[in-house]
């Protein structure tokens, strides 16, 4: 059976945490309203920190609420993911977006980040051998 939780031990926590992850960006992924940052993590499961600015989203619900699309999308797609410590950022405009689509972004970039993951480790296996 399947653990769809989201508990401490998935989320970024401290600032080191997210330092590690701004400074070592393996793979990032553009999407029309939200910007990943992702790099190979040193725990046995993906991790996922976000960053809503208040210059980015100006009300607090709405800065809530795309925290907790946020999160709910990963929480169901963790399974997935390989050990990653990933950032989420929105960017300016997101607040004017419907939830479904902002799921539907948020499923993209979760595949797109797939791709860009085993496409590196592709790469990496035929460079050493």
């Amino acid at each position: 059976m399947t653990l769809y939780h989201f508990s401490t031990a998935l989320r970024l926590r401290c600032a080191a945490d997210y330092k590690s992850v701004f400074e070592g960006a393996l793979f990032k992924v553009h999407q029309p309203h939200f910007l990943f940052l992702a790099t190979p993590s040193k725990q046995q499961n993906s991790r996922l920190g976000l960053v809503v600015a208040k210059k980015k989203v100006r009300r607090a619900h709405e800065r809530n609420r795309i925290k907790r699309i946020a999160r709910e999308s990963f929480r169901l797609h963790q399974q997935q993911i390989d050990n990653l410590d990933i950032v989420v950022m929105p960017k300016i405009g997101i607040e004017a977006i419907p939830n479904p689509e902002l799921h539907q972004q948020l499923q993209f970039a979760w595949l797109k980040l797939q791709r860009l993951v085993k496409k590196h480790h592709k790469i990496a296996i035929s460079s050493e051998k």
